[in-house]
């Protein structure tokens, strides 16, 4: 304070109960890796606490678990030729792929979905499911909480790829090139007939993913399709994906991953003049559940 810091709004971080006095004088403590005596203090008084482990280089099990878990995508893609000729129904052969990977994916990586609001995925379909983009993991639990019935959008990269790019086609998946606006808007057009024809869509409000762990700005598009289609928003706040595979990873590893899913945001009585207020306010649903504020800086991940 006698250099003129202003400690409301500083960070200290520290992960030793010796540090306490200076954990309680600035406005922002952070503890990680905190011993027992500092996390005990961290639960008791509502601090943001983190635990990070050394991800180091990946062992024998790590590579044989990735390619497992990439393989599953493939197996379950391959059922759905078979699936369709069998049944005649394109949208029962996707169904079961989708759900196929979503558990025998998530169990190869070693991923302990802990999902808290998990009615609210079932309570009013279809709806747009929103979720903050921390890794490619996503898509595999994006997989595993909606199961069926649903159709994301992508970019338009994705459906260039030679290897996924056809299986994705196949999901409905609406691609959209997000370097040229006028292109990604007309690309969303559709998805408001996908919505009325019973189908959900999953996408991310920030438009790619974030370099952070800040929740990034959010897009209006998902939220003038919701209210054009008069679907509900759910809101599926995904808290640590990076610990399954960090942003620029490649290598997976098993990790507990929490999610909440908030309950649905009805879009009935919203106006092209409204929707800015409501993105504001689904975005700080968001913010309060992973317990960030807007004056908080970011931090880059690891890409390790």
């Amino acid at each position: 304070t006698r250099i003129g810091t202003d400690l409301s709004n500083s960070f200290f971080y520290s992960d030793g109960f010796e540090d306490l006095p200076l954990l309680e004088a600035v406005g922002n403590p952070r503890p990680l890796n905190a011993d027992e005596d500092l996390s005990r203090i961290a639960r008791r008084r509502g601090w943001l606490a983190r635990r990070f482990s050394s991800r180091g280089v990946p062992g024998f099990r790590e590579i044989v678990r990735t390619g497992l878990v990439y393989g599953a995508f493939f197996s379950a893609a391959m059922q759905i030729v078979p699936t369709w000729l069998l049944n005649q129904s394109r949208r029962d052969a996707v169904n079961l792929a989708v759900t196929t990977w979503g558990e025998f994916g998530s169990a190869l990586a070693g991923m302990d979905t802990r999902v808290s609001g998990e009615q609210h995925l079932w309570a009013e379909r279809p709806a747009v499911f929103l979720f903050n983009h921390q890794s490619a993991i996503d898509v595999l639990i994006i997989a595993k909480l909606l199961r069926r019935d649903f159709t994301a959008i992508a970019k338009q990269e994705i459906a260039n790829n030679p290897l996924v790019g056809p299986v994705f086609r196949v999901a409905d998946t609406v691609f959209i090139d997000r370097q040229n606006q006028d292109k990604a808007i007309k690309s969303l057009r559709p998805v408001v007939h996908t919505l009325k024809n019973g189908l959900s869509i999953a996408i991310a409000p920030e438009g790619t993913r974030s370099t952070s762990d800040r929740l990034g700005p959010f897009k209006k598009g998902p939220f003038h399709i919701a209210m054009q289609a008069g679907v509900p928003i759910v809101p599926i706040v995904i808290h640590n994906a990076s610990d399954v595979l960090p942003n620029g990873g490649f290598f997976v590893r098993p990790a507990e991953v929490c999610i909440d899913v908030l309950p649905p945001v009805h879009t009935e009585r919203w106006s092209a003049e409204t929707v800015d207020k409501h993105v504001a306010h689904v975005r700080a649903m968001f913010l309060e559940a992973l317990g960030q504020e807007t004056t908080q800086p970011a931090r880059l991940k690891s890409v390790k």
